[in-house]
């Protein structure tokens, strides 16, 4: 049974300081330290090497992914065309300046459709790992004004295909696009 300590008696004491007042910590360093998402992405990249090509589906395929540092932060795009041999034929990253997570990942799609376009395809599927994005260009389409208006151009852009076919896939069989963008990002 625990018993009440009468006030006037000194705190506890351990090894590493007293119960009632831990010793301060010492503040980080400025400079030269990583951001806890510059640290992962490097530590990611070491344990997975350089990317696998995903597999042949048998028509051609874009993958799309756009990610940011921070929400909203410094954000990229990429896009990767795949034949339907699943031959890497085209791709494109870039910076798009100031952006969130979503807004990105709706421009990679942008971005994708208009590789498809200027390598001659009408009959795509569209993959990427945001399940957000996904579901706007089939349908739901999202709250924000800024995101319907990308949702908006999309559809514009997919009118000009005999079919899109709109596919989410798993981040890791997003991996060539998503190491554009973090290349971008991270460098």
């Amino acid at each position: 049974m625990l018993r009440n300590r009468p006030l006037t008696q000194p705190p506890l004491t351990f090894a590493h300081g007293t119960l009632s007042g831990v010793s301060p910590r010492r503040p980080r360093r400025k400079g030269g330290s990583l951001k806890d998402g510059e640290r992962r992405q490097i530590a990611r990249a070491a344990r997975h090497g350089p990317a696998a090509p995903p597999p042949a589906t048998g028509s051609p395929r874009v993958l799309c992914d756009g990610g940011s540092r921070g929400n909203p932060g410094p954000a990229a795009i990429a896009a990767v065309l795949l034949g339907p041999d699943g031959a890497q034929e085209g791709r494109l990253a870039e910076t798009i300046g100031r952006a969130t997570a979503a807004e990105a990942e709706y421009r990679a799609i942008l971005l994708g459709l208009g590789l498809a376009l200027a390598r001659g395809y009408d009959d795509i599927e569209v993959c990427s790992d945001s399940r957000l994005a996904i579901a706007a260009v089939e349908g739901r389409t999202p709250g924000d004004p800024g995101l319907a208006a990308l949702v908006a151009d999309i559809e514009a852009i997919a009118a000009g295909f005999a079919a899109v076919r709109w596919h989410w896939h798993p981040r890791a069989a997003n991996e060539v696009a998503d190491a554009l963008v973090r290349e971008l990002l991270w460098g």
